[in-house]
């Protein structure tokens, strides 16, 4: 297969979460009983409010909804911009504990094979790291690897932000935020913007929105 034709397939591995926001919804998970909008301390409506979470939203996330919404590309970037929202059942730190899991436990993002920390070329404070991610996409009749690597920003136990350092892809950047609702209920906030490059074709990326889930609350879910 030609060297652009695989770089096509292999940037759907990196980007198909993103480009989720059709598709078709994830099963509900009815969390524990947690406080009613209206009820909600004046600190945590704060942080809802922060991330574009309003009372009508709130109230579909602690039914067990799952919600991807588009939102706009920063001025100066380009790409696609998501943000994935969804309740997980579990401590915050039981949850972190599996966020910030590289090279420890199972990979929980979709297409992840492993992970793995590297030593980075420059200085970086101890929150802070090299995370090379291995990437194994089978779609169809393909099947290929390839290798991303961030750096990743950890701030203990609620939110860790990434930017790629290497990769096919033209901009990859993010975060994942925690907000705990109540002891054994979380709101996961999954905001990416990502570019993979002039090398897509229009037909791959519709293929990408129409077919890929939102698989990363699904699987925390499991993992929690």
């Amino acid at each position: 297969m030609p060297t652009k034709q695989v770089f096509q397939f292999t940037v759907i591995a990196l980007f198909g979460m993103c480009l989720s926001a059709w598709a078709e919804p994830l099963p509900r998970q009815v969390p524990p009983a947690v406080p009613h909008w209206a009820d909600l301390s004046a600190d945590t409506s704060a942080k809802l409010r922060a991330e574009g979470i309003n009372a009508g939203m709130y109230e579909r996330l602690i039914q067990g909804e799952v919600v991807t919404e588009r939102r706009s590309v920063p001025e100066g970037k380009s790409g696609v911009h998501l943000a994935t929202f969804g309740t997980i059942s579990g401590s915050v730190d039981k949850l972190w504990d599996v966020v910030e899991s590289c090279g420890r436990s199972s990979p929980i993002l979709p297409y992840l094979k492993s992970c793995t920390i590297l030593e980075p070329d420059h200085f970086l404070p101890p929150n802070q790291r090299w995370e090379q991610l291995k990437i194994d996409l089978r779609m169809v009749f393909f099947s290929f690897n390839t290798l991303l690597v961030n750096e990743m920003t950890y701030e203990a136990p609620n939110y860790v932000r990434w930017k790629q350092v290497r990769g096919i892809a033209k901009l990859s950047e993010g975060y994942l935020r925690i907000i705990s609702i109540a002891p054994s209920t979380q709101i996961v906030v999954y905001n990416a913007l990502v570019d993979p490059g002039s090398l897509i074709p229009e037909f791959i990326k519709e293929w990408a929105v129409k077919n890929t889930l939102p698989d990363l609350i699904a699987v925390l879910r499991d993992h929690v």
